[in-house]
């Protein structure tokens, strides 16, 4: 058991395990210590990236679980950087402090903004209501417009179906004649016309098949019109749900500075909350600076002086 942790520490912290299970149990503990720091801060980042996702990308369980563990990746990626370096660069562990402060300030952030959830919400109330007043006369005007363009329609084809009744009611029938032609025989015994004989009927006025398609207009737009005037006594809660539904990250984060700006007591929460994250992003910068090197970084060193040595004498042999 304690050389299969010895493996997955060595796996994810990119130590080679050999060497290290040849060292001394120092080389040994300072990968387990690191590997252990690696966790913590995985975790964090896990949970981070599952919450932004669900949260703000309203991404479903899988695609949250997928880019927890791509944080996951990243922040072990990261943190190699300085764990794999064997020499003291000064400008990689100034790049390596810079980078955890910015992921500590992200990281305080979006978890202040899990922390903050029910402070949030009631501000962002107050801000729906500001946009909703903004919106409001704008949608009032335009949907009054549409009805009373409706409203007209409506007489329009009322006024015209009355008129239709009315000639309806005057002349329900109409005359239309029918001429027929009168043939007979000439003297060579040919059928020819000598005239035609016109006949009178009365047939149903045509302009009563007009009255089914007015009428199925005027229901059409009665319907319609009743949409929009429930439209416009239902207005002000459309709006609300329309805008708080397009709350995004950015809306929260100015939320979250009001809030966290409003009494002295939301600002230590927020920067202890900072330093906590600092204080994991910048750990194993620490321990790699506090800490001396173990004979592992020895015989790292050591190995890299042999190859050098014997690539110089093959230089100064060819």
């Amino acid at each position: 058991m304690r050389d299969l942790w010895l493996k997955i520490s060595c796996f994810f912290t990119g130590f080679n395990y050999q060497i290290v299970k040849n060292s001394s149990e120092a080389a040994a503990k300072m990968v387990k210590k690191n590997m252990s720091a690696l966790i913590i801060i995985s975790f964090i980042w896990g949970f981070v990236g599952f919450n932004f996702t669900t949260r703000y990308l309203h991404g479903n369980t899988l695609t949250s679980l997928l880019v927890a563990l791509v944080m996951v990746i990243i922040v072990i990626q990261i943190e190699r950087q300085i764990l794999l370096s064997v020499d003291r660069n000064k400008w990689g562990f100034r790049f390596r402090f810079l980078i955890g402060v910015v992921m500590a300030l992200i990281g305080s952030l979006i978890i202040d903004q899990i922390i903050f959830k029910d402070d949030i919400e009631k501000s962002q109330v107050d801000l729906v209501q500001q946009r909703v007043n903004q919106v409001l006369p704008l949608k009032t005007t335009e949907l009054k417009e549409q009805i009373a363009q409706i409203a007209g329609a409506i007489e329009t084809k009322e006024a015209e179906r009355s008129a239709i009744l009315s000639e309806l009611t005057r002349t329900p029938t109409i005359t239309t004649p029918t001429s027929v032609g009168k043939y007979e025989k000439d003297s060579t015994g040919r059928m020819v016309m000598v005239g035609r004989e016109v006949t009178y009927q009365s047939v149903p006025n045509p302009k009563a098949d007009l009255v089914p398609q007015i009428d199925g207009q005027i229901a059409q737009l009665r319907a319609e019109l009743t949409r929009k005037e429930e439209m416009l006594l239902n207005i002000r809660t459309g709006i609300e749900s329309d805008i708080a539904q397009k709350t995004g990250f950015l809306d929260e984060l100015n939320a979250l500075l009001r809030i966290v700006t409003s009494s002295l007591v939301s600002i230590l929460v927020w920067l202890f909350l900072f330093m906590f994250f600092a204080s994991l992003e910048l750990f194993i910068l620490v321990n790699k600076l506090s800490d001396k090197n173990t004979d592992y970084e020895e015989i790292i060193l050591h190995q890299m002086d042999v190859r050098k040595k014997q690539l110089e004498k093959l230089s100064d042999f060819n």
